[in-house]
């Protein structure tokens, strides 16, 4: 099962999900079209599979993994790490909950939507911790898109044999959302870096 699914996410995130077929997939998976709807009724059915399974992989061990940690600013770059390295070891699968999820009928996207919310709570909750619990809402919000956001389009540039690694990555990830860029400076309202509105 996990080899045809693995084998789909590989097709789905590349050739896209709809311009997929079962018979792709079955080539892929180095397995008989009957091998495939052995495991799977329809090709629906392997999309969840892809995407419900990869949403598992992201929550699974997350809140005890936090738990054992105290320090605010350790818990951010906890989150972080983890998040890039499981985006990086399964990038077929996160691009396609990214891309292709929508295809899932509402039902099922609805169930995939729940686990994003329940992610996205705790790693709000880290950046709460780190930010002051009297942060607003929508502060909130914002930073934690934003952060989701970079970590979350590596897919889409990332390659994780050249010569940045994960670890790099994540650190450098890390460093901009912590401190700014290097050399940065805060501006006023309406202000160039000139001084010059």
């Amino acid at each position: 099962m996990l080899a045809i699914s693995n084998a789909a996410a590989r097709l789905f995130s590349t050739k896209g999900y709809l311009e997929t077929s079962m018979d792709d997939v079955a080539k892929a998976a180095r397995t008989s079209k009957g091998g495939v709807y052995h495991y799977f009724d329809c090709k629906g059915d392997i999309l969840y599979f892809i995407v419900n399974r990869f949403m598992d992989i992201v929550l699974d061990g997350l809140e005890e993994g936090l738990e054992g940690i105290e320090d605010p600013v350790e818990k951010v770059r906890f989150v972080i790490s983890r998040h890039v390295e499981i985006y990086v070891k399964h990038r077929h699968s996160a691009k396609v909950i990214l891309n292709e999820a929508y295809s899932l009928p509402p039902q099922l996207l609805k169930k995939v939507h729940a686990k994003e919310r329940e992610y996205f709570s705790v790693i709000s909750g880290v950046l709460s911790g780190h930010m002051g619990h009297s942060t607003g809402k929508e502060d909130l919000t914002v930073v934690t898109f934003s952060l989701l956001g970079t970590c979350n389009w590596i897919y889409s540039w990332y390659d994780p044999k050249g010569p940045v690694g994960p670890d790099r990555l994540s650190e450098a990830i890390f460093g901009l959302f912590m401190n700014g860029l290097p050399g940065g400076r805060h501006l006023s309202k309406g202000a160039t870096r000139n001084g010059k509105k």
